[in-house]
């Protein structure tokens, strides 16, 4: 063990590299932040402290500039997921799109799985069709006060959106995948809400077990026995997740199989049924089988689910901050749909400016995972900054310092929508030179050979839950209430309660804020 303190300090390619003095002999200072939650903060902290690069951990250099995050994350990058993406499965056949380190796995998934996220199958998911804009009117109801709680001059009961997104979100994504409506969202017991809360257990018990010193032997024992022990010793919520999600998908393929056979029309085209249908193009044979299938279903649950709402809750929090900005959205809104249904899959949804504008802001000071996703370097090293890293080193850019870069944002703690639209305005003068520059900071479904496949799902879903919920109601923050904000007890970095403070538990966990809501 000393032996290896002395390598770390001296002798490590990394060693002239600053940083915390501990971060360089141990990862156990990582892991201590990602058990605590505020791994992002103390990431933070430390750029503030030692510039835009870091030693983290003996092997890991994170850095906090847009000219890195595009060294690392680019197709042309020659880096691989590191081995924190392998600690994520429960079994060897809980492999999917985004939890394997191997780069050929991972590009075929990644190939077959786009088989179902063509532009067909967004048209098809959009309000045209049954599936979106019914869970949204739904909750917008519910919302509004249909539940008999209104209090004084028509303002409903306060809400925790944080919860209230979850349910709705993930009401919405059971449909929009697998034609099943989970119901979470209506008022009253339902045994799916503990799924819901299953999302949240099951990242905070893994996230600080990606980050411990012992990553690599862990990675190494879970195909040889230590899978089996953890499967036992998780919680109950999270075994009932993976039993309600593999029961779904039993269901669903025996109904394709069905359909097929009987060469039945289609009744509904979602996310599940293109999985189900996909052919492998190499092969023409089913692009899925069971097992690849439940490992997808599993992740288009986790990541279509949670970062959504976590973005929902984020932009209330931010605009209901702000009298300004929040007036300057509704305006836009009502003033460009007639009524709240017009508000679907179309241009003039598309073309809310300042709509867009608002999502882009919140997914900057507020990333829907705010630590790095990390990268390991592979043979023939990778040139970052000016600067060689050699093979097995790790790296990666953190979200959340990349959207608090002062040096590229320059008002980085301000949330102003107006830095992502061009405008010759002289109060909000913005170039296109001069965009383009700060979307190069910003990379709100990633890039490269790992950007978010569902991007363009996501960002159609954001749109109408915003918009139609904005053009039903007035929405203010419950009087006396600072749920989610910063304070000062909460020490350096959280301060301002102007910034929606999260916790870290390799997505973004959150409360709050707490709203209300007054029909028009």
């Amino acid at each position: 063990m000393v032996a290896n303190i002395i390598y770390n300090i001296f002798f490590h390619p990394l060693s002239n590299l600053p940083g915390p003095f501990f971060a360089k002999i141990s990862s156990m200072p990582s892991f201590y932040h990602a058990y605590k939650g505020d791994r992002h903060i103390w990431l933070w902290q430390q750029f503030q402290i030692y510039g835009s690069r870091i030693r983290a951990a003996p092997n890991l250099v994170l850095f906090n500039s847009p000219t890195a995050y595009n060294a690392i994350y680019s197709f042309k990058s020659n880096v691989k997921r590191s081995s924190f993406y392998d600690a994520w499965g429960r079994n060897v056949d809980d492999v999917n799109v985004l939890m394997t380190s191997d780069t050929q796995l991972h590009a075929r998934k990644r190939r077959l799985l786009s088989l179902a996220f063509t532009d067909h199958s967004v048209k098809a998911s959009s309000p045209g069709t049954k599936f979106m804009a019914k869970h949204i009117d739904r909750w917008n109801k519910l919302l509004g006060g249909e539940l008999n709680d209104q209090m004084e001059e028509g303002w409903s009961a306060p809400r925790d959106i944080a919860t209230w997104a979850n349910y709705l979100v993930f009401d919405l994504l059971g449909d929009l995948c697998f034609g099943a409506d989970f119901k979470t969202k209506e008022p009253g017991e339902n045994n799916l809400k503990k799924i819901v809360d299953a999302f949240d257990t099951f990242v905070t018990f893994n996230y600080p077990i990606t980050k411990s010193p012992l990553l690599d032997t862990l990675v190494w024992l879970k195909p040889r026995g230590l899978n089996s022990i953890i499967e036992r010793l998780a919680p109950q919520e999270i075994k009932d997740h993976y039993a309600f999600v593999e029961l779904l998908v039993r269901s669903r393929m025996a109904a394709e199989e069905k359909r097929e056979t009987e060469k039945s029309p289609v009744e509904r085209e979602d996310m599940l049924h293109f999985l189900c249908s996909a052919k492998d193009p190499e092969t023409g044979k089913p692009a899925f089988g069971f097992k690849e299938l439940l490992a997808e279903a599993n992740l288009l649950i986790l990541a279509g689910s949670d970062t959504t709402a976590i973005t929902i809750s984020t932009v209330f929090f931010y605009i209901c901050h702000d009298k300004r900005v929040y007036l300057k959205l509704v305006r836009e809104i009502r003033s460009t749909f007639p009524n709240p249904e017009a508000i679907v899959h179309c241009p003039e949804l598309l073309n809310c400016k300042y709509l867009r504008a608002c999502i882009d802001e919140t997914l900057r000071m507020a990333p829907a995972a705010p630590s790095e996703l990390p990268r390991e370097v592979l043979p023939g090293g990778v040139e970052i900054d000016g600067d060689h890293y050699p093979q097995g080193v790790i790296v990666g850019t953190p979200n959340w310092s990349m959207g608090r870069n002062e040096e590229h944002y320059g008002d980085a703690y301000t949330f102003r929508p107006e830095r992502w639209i061009v405008s010759d305005d002289l109060d909000t003068l913005n170039t296109e030179e001069e965009v383009l520059r700060l979307k190069r900071g910003l990379h709100t479904f990633l890039r490269g050979p790992g950007d978010c496949i569902g991007q363009k799902l996501a960002v159609l879903e954001l749109c109408m839950v915003i918009a139609r919920t904005l053009w039903r109601f007035d929405v203010r923050l419950t009087p006396g209430t600072h749920v989610g904000e910063g304070h000062a007890n909460l020490g350096w970095g959280c301060r301002d309660p102007k910034q929606f403070m999260l916790k870290d538990a390799y997505i973004s966990m959150r409360e709050g804020p707490m709203l209300q809501f007054k029909p028009r």
